[in-house]
């Protein structure tokens, strides 16, 4: 298991957790709805490059100070103040879904203190004809199909895995019920709240990051979002679903290390 350091901060009277580790400029990982858990090999990876930030996001694990957190604008004034209290200057943000959300948003306001910005499978847009699955109604033990590409594949036996220990099954969905609660705050039951209007003012240089077999944000979402972005590039991997991080990790940050560098 990889060696992380942990900090505690006090963020808006929110107590935070951010795992940390590396060298480098810094780099903060905003994690998703699904796949946060402990110290993935791509966020290691990351670190012999970056000093890496990953904080647990409110109303994750046993990560508290959701309810103080009304909207999209209290959650963007939060990450700004998570900024300041790691008193980063300019650091890189890599975003996953929802974190990918919150990155926009965050470099939309504060476009002065942060670097570059990778979008991975990015949260909040709408395509009529596009909309992507809706996770919220699929039961926990059928979702893991749904957030990789080949998930019978044994390498992948370690993402997201199912366990068939009752205790195991019933820590599993407290852990998606927190997280999903968490996410529907900002997401419910449309995802677009404004974001394609707001992240035309991202100046960072900004990657968009998609899976061919991403069933979640398909890759006409990740289209829309660059289209929008000034100095901004799409890619989009094969053989990838929405955990693509996890699933082919050294590809992930070979094209994240390539782009921040």
């Amino acid at each position: 298991m990889s060696v992380f350091e942990t900090i505690e901060l006090d963020v808006q009277g929110i107590k935070v957790t951010v795992r940390k580790k590396g060298r480098g400029t810094p780099l903060i990982y905003l994690h998703g709805a699904f796949g946060y858990h402990g110290w993935p090999s791509f966020i290691n990876q990351l670190s012999e490059t970056f000093t890496v930030y990953s904080p647990i996001h409110p109303g994750f694990l046993e990560a508290e100070g959701i309810e103080k957190i009304n909207d999209l604008y209290d959650l963007t004034l939060f990450h700004l103040d998570l900024i300041e209290e790691l008193q980063l200057n300019k650091p890189s943000i890599l975003g996953h879904y929802f974190g990918a959300m919150i990155g926009a948003e965050v470099a939309a306001v504060c476009s002065h203190n942060i670097g570059k910005l990778v979008m991975a499978c990015p949260a909040g847009f709408w395509i009529d004809e596009d909309p992507g699955l809706d996770y919220f109604v699929i039961p926990n033990s059928h979702m893991r199909k749904h957030l990789i590409s080949d998930p019978s594949n044994p390498k992948h036996s370690e993402i997201v895995p199912w366990s068939e220990e009752e205790s195991e099954q019933d820590q599993s969905n407290i852990d998606r019920v927190k997280a999903l609660s968490t996410v529907a705050k900002f997401l419910w039951p449309i995802p677009d709240k404004g974001l394609s209007r707001r992240i035309k003012r991202v100046k960072s240089d900004t990657l968009v990051i998609t899976a061919q077999e991403d069933v979640i944000v398909p890759v006409s979402h990740g289209e829309k979002c660059s289209s929008l972005v000034r100095n901004s590039k799409h890619l989009s991997l094969p053989n990838c679903g929405h955990l693509a991080m996890l699933e082919n990790p050294d590809y992930f940050v070979s094209i994240v290390k390539k782009f921040l560098l």
